[in-house]
Formats: C-alpha cells, sequence, structure tokens
C-alpha cells in the first residue's frame, strides 16, 4: 500500500505523536500530549505519514522568534525503522513547505549534528537549507546512542521558502557541482579504516571553501571515541570561524570516506538567487 502524507488535525492523530516519538527515540524523553496538543492549538504544524490506518512517521514543528523574525521552528522529523531510507524525509520536508506557506511562514529552521552527514545530504543539497550558524553544545549531555559521550554542537539550518534555490531544487533536484579548486581546510588521514583529523585553520581568502567530516561518524564512534571527539573539536573551531568569516554552508559533497562541506562567501542574496 502506498504511504500518505498529511497534515494533522485529528486529536486523536495527535495524541499519537507521543507513542511515535517513543517508538523512534527514547520513550523517556517524549514531549506529553498536553504539550503538543497546546501548541497544535496554538499554531503548531504537525504532519503525519500513513501506511493504510497506521502512522509510521511525523514532523513537529511549532512557531518561533529569533532577533525580531517570525519563523517556523521544525523540531522532529522520524519514521519508524523498516519505513526509513525510502525517501519519506524529503517528501515529507516539501509537505511542510507548502502548509508552512500557507499559514503565512517565509522561513522554516532547524538544527542537525554536522557529523551526521546523511541529515546534512537532505537538509543542504536536496532540500537548499542553508547555514550560517554554529551552536555548540546546543541540547547539553544526552545519553543516547548517537549523542553519548560528546557535546551536542549542531548547526542551525535555515530554509527560505520563497527563494529561487528552494524552488530550484524542489522542481530539478539537487544540481551536481565541482569544486576541484577549492581549498581544504582541515587535513585528515585514514588511518586502520577511520578518518582522523590532523590540524585545520582558516588561512585561506578563497571565495569557496571545503571543509571535509567523516562519511559515517557513528562507525568512527564505535571503532574510537577519541578520534570522534578529535572531529568534533577540529570541526567546531572551524566552522565557527569561517561563519565569523562570512561564509556560508551552501553544499556538501559526498565520496566513499570523506564527505566535504562546501562554504562559500558571498552575500545572502546572491546565494538565495
Amino acid at each position: 500500500m502506498a504511504i500518505t502524507l498529511r497534515k494533522l488535525t485529528k486529536t486523536s492523530e495527535i495524541e499519537q505523536l507521543e507513542t511515535m516519538e517513543g517508538k523512534i527515540w527514547d520513550p523517556s524523553s517524549v514531549i506529553p500530549y498536553h504539550m503538543t496538543l497546546t501548541m497544535h492549538k496554538f499554531g503548531g504544524l504537525f504532519l503525519g505519514a500513513f501506511d493504510g490506518d497506521d502512522m509510521i512517521g511525523f514532523l513537529y514543528s511549532f512557531p518561533g522568534y529569533t532577533n525580531g523574525e517570525t519563523h517556523l521552528c521544525s523540531h522532529m522529523l522520524g519514521f519508524l525503522p523498516e519505513y526509513r531510507k525510502q525517501g519519506l524525509g524529503v517528501r515529507m520536508k516539501w509537505l511542510q513547505k507548502e502548509e508552512a506557506k500557507a499559514l503565512g511562514h517565509t522561513k522554516i529552521t532547524w538544527t542537525y549534528d554536522p557529523l551526521e552527514t546523511v541529515n546534512g545530504v537532505l537538509n543542504i543539497a536536496k532540500l537548499g537549507g542553508i547555514v550560517r550558524t554554529y551552536l555548540p553544545n546546543c541540547y547539553g549531555s544526552l545519553y543516547d546512542d548517537f549523542n553519548r559521550g560528546l557535546p551536542t554542537d549542531r548547526f542551525l539550518v535555515e530554509w527560505f521558502l520563497d527563494s529561487g534555490r528552494v524552488e530550484a531544487r524542489q522542481t530539478n533536484g539537487a544540481p551536481r557541482r565541482v569544486y576541484d579548486d577549492a581549498p581544504e581546510i582541515l587535513r585528515y588521514e585514514i588511518i586502520d579504516g577511520i578518518p582522523t583529523p590532523l590540524a585545520g585553520a582558516v588561512t585561506h581568502e578563497a571565495p569557496v571553501l571545503l571543509l571535509p567530516v567523516p562519511a559515517f561518524f557513528q562507525q568512527v564512534k564505535q571503532v574510537d571515541m577519541q578520534v570522534a571527539s578529535a572531529w568534533r573539536e577540529h570541526t567546531g573551531k572551524l566552522f565557527t570561524a569561517c561563519f565569523a568569516n562570512g561564509y556560508i554552508v551552501t553544499d556538501i559533497v559526498r565520496d566513499e570516506a570523506i564527505v566535504r562541506y562546501v562554504l562559500e562567501k558571498k552575500p545572502l542574496s546572491d546565494i538565495l538567487a
């Protein structure tokens, strides 16, 4: 049966989000139903994915306000394990875009771990989000399998819904660009099959920079937490320095062991055009 996506409007559907969140993540840290219901009544946007009558995924978002600007905060997007890697996340985000615009929003924001590159490919390459803010230890100490043992550093993604950049990706997909002349600002080696950072510095003033990160960070963590911690420390310092110097993450390029973030130094209006 085909998977259907739709905006959640019934309280019976909103009530299911608490159970779904526990199945997808940690049952001990779910958002209580009464809070979700309150958000729903006062501007929240909740989407569900259904296999027949069964909810198998959801997207959770609510209005936010930053530096005098209103926007929609996209907080959680998840699917039951057996429904992952089927392109449902992209479909859900495009539905969120249309529903958010219907509510009057022009921008959606959310966070993700920059070392989780599957999320990076979705957020930057496929959806056309951009990043110019690094949030160190955004959520404090978390103890689930994905976060345990490291600071919860995050990128803040900004998704400009009416931009030519986003519209082009929705119509044509992610463009394939080549960055052969762009310098890499972090040196690394593959040691015993594990990418290991050596040293990095923002010493270039090139219009485009490349910042490599491991393609499979969870594997690095399982093998050597010290190497994983080094990746967090090096990349955190470099991204922070780049953003302070006017660079913006605009693309992400995949290789077998390494993924490279593309940072461009140009006006935001040019990037979004």
